[in-house]
């Protein structure tokens, strides 16, 4: 009686068999990739399709069996009727995939593709791969970084990537080659790896050195395909000293934007220089290599902000913020109306009103002896008017909120109380305020 091992064993051996060749459907191609390739190297491809079933290592002692990867063969067959061209190394990868290598020197022209699986089932596909013989033409290389702006400053960090392309994709690129000089001297010579693809990338980084009398930073980068033709390219770029930042005046300005400010320093670059405020661009109206004259740019939030200038990749920072101010705006008045004659006490009430800095006014009268109180508050009498006049506030730095402003009503007679009473028009004597209030 047979034992358990040994019929394991047969049962295997028996799927393994699959009963002759016709137990299980033929493998079915679909394309290899690359579809053409020049031939002065090995080119390794893969092989698409469906049904690729494995073959098995078989221990008939355990009763075990392991999947393989060989077991399959393939071939290159030309349409004029040449000799067959044998892949090596073909393996099996998957169910929908086999891997090889079309050898190196494959006579131009159209090929069919033949593939022998492990159970003797012959597939074909054809017109599969192309050879186009000798690659004659150069590997196109492009420098994609840095751009093309043309500035680098010393001490800058300047990202480069460098692409080179074989053969319009066909060929296989052996080695790419990249130099960064300056005054003769090599400042950077990385080593880019290349794996026999037809496009390869290389991508690093360098510091930009001080610039010299030539004030010149060539980059330059050279592909050899496998066909031994030459492709090169190169970029040159101006180099120049850091730039410096030391001074800003006027030192603050409105959350609203729009003035002017002058800032110092030394290797500002026309056409290459940036300026921002927190982050924000500033545009720059007037220019030499130690001055700019700026607009600022609105800010949302007042405080202070960070002021940098930006030359070829280099950020000098202002030692002492900029610093923005909040403009103030009227929100209501207590009261809202009054005799024409004017001088009774009024409060304005508002926005980011700050000592010494707003100032009030009804239409284009000022508030009389005016006096802050905090920044939502400032106390004063009203002026003499006529009418309705348009109560507003502005800030020497600030400026002025926009928007609509708010109305004050100017009656005749006298100014009634809450209490039904009269309220008394204040006497400045002799032009002053009375005791008590200040004066912005």
């Amino acid at each position: 009686m047979p034992s358990a091992r040994s019929a394991t064993a047969a049962v295997l051996l028996g799927a393994a068999a699959g009963c002759g060749a016709g137990a299980e459907p033929a493998p079915v191609l679909m394309e290899i990739v690359p579809i053409a390739a020049y031939n002065e190297a090995t080119v390794p491809v893969t092989i698409y399709g469906r049904s690729f079933r494995p073959s098995y290592a078989f221990d008939t002692s355990s009763g075990t069996a392991a999947v393989t990867t060989g077991g399959y063969s393939a071939s290159l067959t030309s349409s004029d009727g040449g000799a067959p061209a044998d892949l090596t190394a073909v393996r099996w990868e998957s169910g929908q995939l086999l891997g090889g290598q079309i050898p190196a020197g494959l006579a131009a022209g159209s090929y069919d593709l033949v593939v022998h699986d492990p159970s003797g089932h012959v597939s074909q596909l054809a017109g599969a791969f192309q050879s186009l013989g000798a690659d004659l033409t150069a590997p196109f290389v492009t420098i994609a970084s840095p751009g093309s702006a043309g500035v680098v400053a010393a001490s800058a960090s300047v990202p480069v990537v460098v692409s080179a392309n074989d053969g319009a994709g066909y060929g296989q690129l052996q080695s790419l080659a990249v130099a960064v000089t300056s005054e003769g001297l090599t400042v950077a010579s990385p080593t880019c790896q290349v794996t026999g693809s037809a496009t390869v990338s290389c991508a690093f980084t360098f510091e930009a050195p001080a610039p010299g009398p030539s004030q010149t930073l060539v980059i330059a980068a050279t592909a050899v395909g496998a066909g031994g033709q030459v492709g090169s390219t190169q970029l040159s770029l101006v180099l120049v000293p850091a730039p410096t930042l030391t001074a800003v005046s006027p030192a603050a300005g409105s959350t609203l934007g729009g003035q002017t400010v002058a800032l110092q320093g030394t290797g500002f670059l026309s056409s290459a220089t940036e300026v921002t405020f927190a982050g924000a661009s500033a545009e720059i109206v007037q220019q030499t290599s130690t001055s700019l004259t700026v607009v600022v740019p609105p800010q949302t939030l007042p405080g202070p902000a960070v002021v940098m200038v930006a030359v070829g990749g280099v950020g000098a920072t202002l030692p002492t913020p900029f610093k923005y101010v909040a403009p103030p705006g009227v929100r209501e008045l207590d009261p809202s109306f009054g005799p024409a004659a004017g001088l009774f006490p009024v409060t304005v009430v508002g926005v980011n009103f700050a000592l010494q800095t707003t100032h009030v006014f009804f239409g284009g009268s000022p508030l009389l002896c005016p006096q802050f109180v905090n920044a939502n508050r400032i106390a004063g009498l009203a002026p003499p008017g006529a009418g309705t006049e348009a109560v507003t506030a502005s800030d020497d730095v600030g400026g002025a909120m926009p928007g609509a402003p708010v109305p004050f009503d100017y009656q005749g007679g006298s100014l009634v109380a809450a209490d039904g009473g009269i309220r008394p028009t204040v006497v400045i004597p002799d032009g002053g305020c009375p005791a008590g209030d200040g004066g912005l």
